[in-house]
């Protein structure tokens, strides 16, 4: 009878175990069952992942303080260097058919799709050692019945190309034993600061009791629930004869004594260049070799690879210098602390030289980095790449293109918006100038032209920018004034303006050239990728408006200028919590950010950090680089014209006449996009010379004429506007009471609710003369009129 049931019960298993297998091909899963060779270089060797440079001479060199390990905390053990009852002990409790199986117990997986066909939970216990290590070299975890059944043929392969000890070792290599511990040899000499042959029983079977659930397990968090597992597996240690009675009652009768090697956990602290080079490493192997992320990184921290990177140690030299000396930062009230980062680059290639991803000594491998992993909205930095640069391609705007700077509307609470920095609108502006002094209305109007999502298009789709969301930053407050949603990285901005520095090219950022593995076999090849986002007169305008920028406005204070062409845009977001500048010279790209690690104001600090940073750093880098190319070259298809700043158009004889004075300028055009006609904003005005706009009553011997600007607005409340005192509307100059002594003359023809914005500290030039008109007239207020 027993007979009758052992043998109904194994062929229900087996029943089972087919069934699993015939659901999978019935409901046609596309199973994929590769094993990629890359994986196992991960386990079966003992090299450390080194970084190279490019030296002066052409050849490569180390950068020996530079050495990829340790992430994991993974050190290589060969098996014959693991005490038999290490080996034993994860043996007894994972697999105890290790031996006697072609890589699949057809027991163990037969009880557990048992289970799942009978209503059980269905994850799928029972894993070999062998289904183990597949699990953990490509990653793939997912609870289906697709990744079991590949996991199963995948065993089998496996154990066709391998020895048992072969997969053993592996094995023993790659597993987590928790505390960032991989593998026995790691595990061994940070618990027990001893070697894995060094190991006695109670230890050994500690070790092997993490693997089951890490954190659990734990023996450092959780002891008494270790030894729990420990005594289990001792157990099964001494029922399948691995160890005597005696054995395991002296190893059950004490708890198992750590002695810790703090030195074994920490490892080595890598610098922020490093860093960023595993990261781009381990998202090239996942996309370009079909790796999992946990097979990407071990493969990168503990497989001996040989990366070629783009670094200047020198420059990365100065840079860490710099940021860990916290005295070049500024102090903030009540002791706080902000953060900062820099990226400099050629923006030429997309070649990264240097980076800093926070200020201070690093604390560890792979923390965050302000550089990259943090988004932040970008303020106004991000005006020449979502709406001038694509403006002035599109041809909807020129250098000389006129905007009138005004509110374009007032909130319920009667505040204007947008709102500038400085608080204040200038009136008829270049979008030259506009750029220059970071208009927000302005950049608010080209926005307008070019359309919100054609401008959202040109940051994602040619710049690359990924951070953006497509629901939340399409918005005027996102692309014209940069107060995006979550924010955007440092690694994007610069991205993008590379097309700005490199004639239209964008270059994608990379961090490294090559990278190959212990045998010297090239896994990944990193080229400069380049994509024409803009023509090349377009980035060259660009540049020299941003060039303006840095001479005359809103980062003048850059004294690199001095020495080299220098262009650049500043940013500030929201409440004044973050403070950014992105600039470059001929041959190099440099951008910083500055603020909190969480946002507040930096109120308290005057001027603007990222500047001062970029131009101390930036000083050094051409120094260190020996840069040559000193000037911006102008693009051949752009041509110098003379302009009325105030219309955009050719001067007229009225511009002349302006009584501010000289209203030119010299701008550069596209060839064919040159003004053409003469300006008619500048018109001729007869004035008196008594200080006022002629009325009918002044003497024509003291009357001159003036050009004055036709601009026609108004406003629900007083405003500052700086060329509202030299504007007209056309019409002539009527005296009366209704007039006040700060209002334009032609205030008569509006109602008295209507402002026309004034010049503070400034008298009104275009009021009605003050002489011959009534003598109250400067004391009275327009009365309504209909």
């Amino acid at each position: 009878m027993a007979t009758l049931i052992l043998s109904a019960t194994l062929g229900t298993l087996l029943l089972a175990s087919f069934s699993v297998i015939a659901l999978g091909l019935y409901t046609g899963i596309s199973i994929d069952t590769r094993l990629h060779d890359d994986v196992f270089t991960v386990a079966s060797v003992d090299r450390t992942t080194r970084l190279y440079y490019l030296s002066e001479n052409g050849a490569y060199e180390e950068l020996s303080d530079d050495r990829i390990s340790g992430y994991e905390n993974a050190l290589f053990c060969p098996i014959g260097e693991m005490s038999e009852d290490l080996k034993n002990a994860f043996i007894a409790v994972e697999d105890k058919r290790f031996y006697d199986h072609g890589g699949i117990d057809w027991i163990r997986t037969c009880r557990a799709a048992g289970d799942m066909l009978l209503g059980g939970e269905g994850h799928f216990g029972g894993s070999t050692i062998t289904q183990q290590l597949v699990k953990n070299l490509t990653g793939d975890s997912e609870r289906s019945v697709r990744r079991k059944l590949a996991e199963l043929v995948r065993a089998a392969k496996l154990e066709e190309r391998l020895t048992k000890e072969q997969i053993l070792e592996q094995y023993l290599n790659v597993v987590n034993l928790a505390e960032n511990c991989y593998g026995v040899r790691t595990a061994s000499n940070a618990y027990f600061s001893k070697e894995p042959a060094e190991l006695n029983l109670r230890e050994a079977a500690t070790v092997a009791a993490i693997t089951n659930n890490p954190t659990r397990y734990n023996p450092i968090r959780n002891p008494e629930e270790n030894r729990k597992r420990r005594d289990l597996i001792l157990g099964q240690m001494l029922e399948q004869g691995m160890i005597t009675d005696g054995d395991y009652r002296e190893a059950v009768a004490e708890p198992t004594t750590l002695h810790l090697c703090q030195k074994a956990f920490s490892g080595r602290i890598n610098s922020w260049f490093a860093d960023l080079v595993v990261k781009d490493v381990v998202r090239d192997l996942m996309q370009q070799r079909g790796l999992s992320e946990s097979a990407a990184s071990r493969l990168v921290y503990n497989g001996g690879l040989k990366i070629y990177t783009t670094v200047d140690p020198r420059l990365q030299k100065a840079v860490s210098e710099y940021y860990t000396d916290e005295e070049n930062f500024p102090h903030h009230e009540g002791e706080k602390r902000a953060q900062s980062a820099i990226m400099i680059v050629d923006p030429h290639t997309g070649q990264l030289l240097a980076v800093a991803g926070a200020i201070g000594e690093k604390a560890g491998n792979r923390v965050q980095s302000y550089a990259t992993d943090t988004k932040r909205p970008s303020g106004s930095v991000i005006k020449p790449l979502s709406v001038y640069a694509p403006a002035l391609q599109r041809g909807l705007i020129t250098w000389g293109t006129v905007f009138d700077d005004v509110p374009h509307s007032f909130r319920a609470n009667g505040a204007p918006w947008p709102r500038n920095s400085p608080n204040v609108y200038r009136g008829l502006i270049s979008a030259n100038t506009a750029l220059v002094h970071s208009v927000n209305t302005v950049s608010a109007s080209i926005l307008e032209r070019l359309g919100h999502r054609a401008a959202y298009r040109f940051l994602t789709d040619e710049l690359g920018f990924t951070s953006l969301d497509p629901q939340n930053d399409v918005g005027t407050a996102a692309l014209a004034l940069g107060q995006q949603h979550q924010g955007v990285t440092l690694a994007e901005l610069m991205g993008g303006y590379t097309a700005l520095a490199n004639n239209g090219i964008r270059v994608q950022l990379q961090s490294y050239t090559k990278v190959e593995d212990h045998a010297g076999t090239t896994l990944l090849q990193c080229e400069t990728k380049g994509r024409q986002v803009l023509d090349s007169a377009t980035a060259s305008l660009m540049t020299m408006m941003l060039r303006r920028a840095v001479q005359e406005g809103t980062g003048k204070a850059i004294t690199l200028k001095e020495k080299v062409d220098v262009a650049g845009k500043t940013g500030t977001s929201s409440n004044c919590c973050d403070k950014w500048f992105i600039g470059y010279t001929p041959e190099l790209l440099a951008g910083v950010w500055y603020g909190y690690e969480y946002p507040e104001s930096l109120a308290d600090v005057s001027g603007n950090p990222a500047l001062t940073i970029f131009d101390e750093l930036m000083e050094k880098a051409v120094e260190l680089r020996g840069i040559t190319r000193l000037q911006f070259e102008t693009d051949q298809d752009l041509i110098p014209v003379r302009y009325c700043k105030d219309s955009g158009k050719l001067m007229g004889e009225a511009c002349l006449l302006d009584p501010r004075g000289d209203r030119s300028e010299i701008g550069y055009f596209k060839k064919g996009t040159e003004p053409r006609t003469v300006c008619s904003c500048h018109v001729p005005v007869t004035y008196c010379r008594c200080g006022g706009v002629a009325c009918e009553d002044c003497p024509q011997e003291d009357c001159y004429t003036v050009g004055l600007l036709r601009v026609f607005r108004t406003f629900p409340r007083q405003i500052q506007v700086l060329d509202a005192p030299y504007t007209c509307d056309g019409s002539p100059a009527r005296k009366g009471l209704e007039l006040s002594s700060n209002e334009p003359y032609y205030a008569i023809n509006h109602r008295d609710d209507r402002y026309f914005g004034i010049a503070m500290g400034l008298e009104p030039f275009n009021r009605i003369c003050p002489v011959h008109t009534v003598s109250d007239a400067f004391w009275r207020r327009r009365i309504r009129v209909s």
